[in-house]
């Protein structure tokens, strides 16, 4: 019934209840200040919202008299809200909630800056491109055949951790190919090109819509991981292993990332290399394995 109920509630009042969970979880204990400074308003709402909350999960909170604080009742605590690992971790990050918390902005939760970001300008140009179905004129440099001139079809964006990547159907070549955001030079919507909607959409591009399963285990070489119990902790993995589900398109730029030796007889060596790919045929076709640790010697035409 309580679900029924939150999810009833307007935007505003949700976010303010969800942070006043989230202010309890992570700090122990939740004021109507946190409410005033953050939201901006006034302390009898500040005060509405927290006997709203507690009218909701009266176990969760109990009121300190001396501090005027209300703390956390960790032995009936259930939390009313959903909130997803990753999605505490991104609200850790923020300056204001680290505040909040009583860490600064340099003591609090680091992480390395993206040194490598799109122009705001040619990201909204292809998310338009993409949402009204229209060509775009690209010049791109590549870091093998330089600068060159491109229409292009866009229908997907990913991130692999360093760079944004842009995935459309070269009308040129008439093939799909991956594109660095950062290396585009000049972009623009050809609103006076004709596009066949048969060709180049998302529903033709098999390596997007190909999924492949990726099987990581710890590496079989003792001399990277010398105790396979701490990666199988470290990584969650069932029985010995962690079964995850990609696109092909990415999956070569995942597993770079995550630093897995690719090869077939586990034969990268280093601490780095701390997974291997157990089930390394399931890259059998995939064009972006040449991105993949081990295998980057494999003849291939660049399509990044």
């Amino acid at each position: 019934m309580n679900n029924e109920k939150i999810n009833a509630l307007p935007k505003n009042i949700y976010d303010r209840l969800e942070y006043i969970e989230f202010m309890l979880r992570f700090r122990g204990w939740v004021s109507r200040i946190d409410l005033t400074e953050r939201f901006g308003i006034g302390e009898a709402a500040a005060t509405r919202d927290i006997r709203q909350y507690r009218e909701l999960a009266k176990f969760n909170l109990e009121l300190n008299q001396s501090t005027k604080k209300y703390e956390i009742i960790k032995s009936s605590f259930d939390p009313l809200f959903d909130l997803q690992v990753s999605s505490a971790i991104s609200k850790l990050r923020t300056s204001k909630i680290s505040d909040a918390l009583g860490m600064s902005e340099f003591d609090g939760i680091m992480c390395p800056p993206r040194i490598s970001l799109p122009k705001i300008n040619f990201l909204s140009t292809i998310t338009c491109a993409i949402s009204s179905n229209k060509l775009l004129r690209m010049v791109y440099r590549s870091i093998k055949n330089g600068r060159s001139e491109k229409t292009i079809r866009a229908h997907a964006i990913f991130d692999n951790g360093v760079h944004w990547y842009l995935r459309a159907f070269d009308v040129l070549k008439k093939e799909y190919r991956t594109y660095a955001l950062t290396r585009i030079v000049e972009l623009d919507i050809g609103d006076n090109l004709e596009i066949d909607l048969s060709t180049g959409g998302v529903n033709n591009d098999h390596q997007w819509n190909r999924m492949v399963s990726l099987e990581l285990v710890p590496h079989p070489n003792t001399t990277n991981v010398k105790n396979p119990k701490t990666v199988e902790h470290d990584f969650n993995m069932k029985e010995g292993s962690l079964n995850i589900n990609v696109r092909a398109v990415v999956a070569g730029y995942w597993l770079y990332h995550w630093s897995v030796d690719c090869t077939e007889d586990h034969s990268l060596q280093g601490y780095d290399y701390q997974l291997w790919l157990k089930n390394h045929p399931t890259l059998y076709d995939v064009d972006s394995r040449s991105i993949a640790p081990g295998l980057s010697d494999y003849p291939y035409e660049e399509k990044r």
